[in-house]
């Protein structure tokens, strides 16, 4: 009876147990880790081509695979220095990023500023008469309008709106 209660409590502990299983394997751990390295790596890439972003929307996106990433590896019980190691380097990239951004703010808003300064004074010409045309721009407002030009795509919507305001203005005459 003994030997037939002690298989019992045996084969229950066993049971018990077993049903208390990882819900991660390693290659879940492996995928979860390349996932967040290859977004961070993309992100990476993307503020050195664009440096205008919805970064509400980037760190969605980091946050939800950082989460994933953190369930397995506490599933797993495995060290996660990778991850740390990952949030650094995100942070680092989000922070350059952001000042490149205002960087690149300042420097279309000084040309825009350059541009329609000197509007603003080719427009009191018009009033009394003398005819603007695109050969008459001064070197540096054209400078200004060839930067802003060559990076539209990256501008805000705000700046974007008065460079076509201004170029627009600039072909009527």
């Amino acid at each position: 009876m003994k030997t037939k209660a002690t298989l019992i409590i045996g084969a229950a502990v066993v049971a018990m147990y077993s049903c208390d299983t990882k819900n991660y394997t390693e290659a879940d751990r492996l995928q979860a880790t390349e996932n967040l390295e290859n977004y961070v790596d993309s992100v990476e890439t993307a503020v050195k081509v664009m440096p205008v972003h919805n970064w509400s929307l980037i760190d969605e996106r980091y946050d939800s695979l950082d989460s994933r990433a953190e369930k397995v590896y506490n599933d797993l019980e495995a060290e996660d220095d990778n991850l740390e190691m990952i949030e650094e380097r995100y942070e680092i990239v989000v922070k350059n990023a952001k000042a490149e951004a205002e960087n690149f703010e300042r420097t279309a808003n000084m040309h825009l500023e350059n541009v329609e300064t000197w509007w603003d004074k080719a427009s009191e010409n018009m009033e009394s008469g003398a005819k603007n045309t695109t050969e008459e721009i001064e070197e540096t407002t054209q400078e200004s309008l060839d930067w802003l030009e060559q990076n539209f795509d990256k501008l805000g919507d705000e700046t974007k709106k008065k460079y076509e305001e201004i170029t627009l203005n600039l072909r009527k005459d």
